[in-house]
């Protein structure tokens, strides 16, 4: 995990939270911006739900620390979109490693 190996470009979207007319809430995830990053292949499988299969995929995200994102923000890799589970920082490389669950849409 050196900054040198970030050859790779993630999207980070920031959710939008709307409130209708009606007062309620709908949450949507506008383009955000693309990033350099590292990406490692963490862990997955199918699964089934409801007679359908699910791809269920974990993945591990390294970025510069200036980049701000938060838990359950989206990040975008090859036209898959993950969840930011979790965020581990590393002050001493200038890193945040982001954990992240892909979204079954």
């Amino acid at each position: 995990m050196i900054a040198g190996r970030l050859t790779e470009f993630v999207e980070l979207r920031k959710p939008f939270v709307e409130t209708d007319a009606f007062g309620s809430e709908k949450i949507s995830f506008p383009n955000g911006r693309l990033v350099h990053a590292e990406v490692n292949w963490k862990s997955g499988h199918l699964s089934q739900e409801a007679s359908e299969l699910f791809p269920d995929g974990r993945v591990e995200i390294i970025i510069y620390s200036a980049h701000s994102v938060e838990e359950k923000w989206r990040v975008v890799y090859q036209g898959v979109t993950y969840t930011v589970g979790a965020i581990e920082f590393n002050r001493r490389k200038g890193l945040k490693r982001l954990i992240c669950d892909r979204v079954n849409e």
